[in-house]
C-alpha cells in the first residue's frame, strides 16, 4: 500500500540539500552550498507572491494604457532574488584567503557577480530527486 506521508517531497525540500559547487570548467570548487527545493513551502510562497506582484503591476500598467515590460536590470534582479531565496547556507567559501560566513547580504553580493553560481542553485533546487524523503529512498 502507498503511504503518501512517506513521500512528502515538500517537507524534504524545506529541509534543504547540500551540493558541491562546480566551477564553470566542471572542476569541484571545494565549496558546498545548501538550497531549498522548488517544492518547499518557502519557495512556493515566494513564487506565488512574486506572481501576484507581477499581475498587479500588469493591471496598473493596463489601466494607464501602456504595457509594462520588464527591463534587463529587473530580470537580472529577479534572477538574483530567486536564487537568494533558495540559498540557505554554504561551507568553505573564501574571499582573498579569508573565510566568508554565510549571510543573505553577502550571498546577494556574490550572486549578483556570479551568474554561474545562480544557475547551479536554480538547477539543484529544481531537481526533485535531490529532495527525496529519507523514508522513500529505501
Amino acid at each position: 500500500m502507498f503511504d503518501i506521508a512517506l513521500h512528502d517531497y515538500s517537507k524534504a525540500a524545506e529541509v534543504g540539500y547540500s551540493f558541491n559547487l562546480k566551477l564553470p570548467t566542471g572542476a569541484d570548487s571545494g565549496a558546498t552550498l545548501t538550497v531549498l527545493g522548488e517544492q518547499s513551502p518557502t519557495i512556493k510562497n515566494y513564487s506565488k507572491r512574486k506572481f501576484q506582484e507581477y499581475q498587479q503591476r500588469q493591471q496598473i500598467a493596463k489601466r494607464k494604457g501602456r504595457e509594462d515590460d520588464i527591463s534587463l536590470d529587473e530580470a537580472e534582479e529577479m534572477a538574483v532574488d530567486s536564487a537568494l531565496v533558495r540559498l540557505v547556507g554554504w561551507n568553505s567559501i573564501q574571499e582573498e584567503g579569508k573565510e566568508v560566513k554565510f549571510s543573505k547580504d553577502k550571498a546577494r553580493e556574490i550572486l549578483e557577480k556570479h551568474s554561474w553560481i545562480r544557475e547551479q542553485i536554480m538547477q539543484e533546487s529544481g531537481d526533485v530527486l535531490n529532495f527525496t524523503p529519507k523514508e522513500s529512498k529505501a
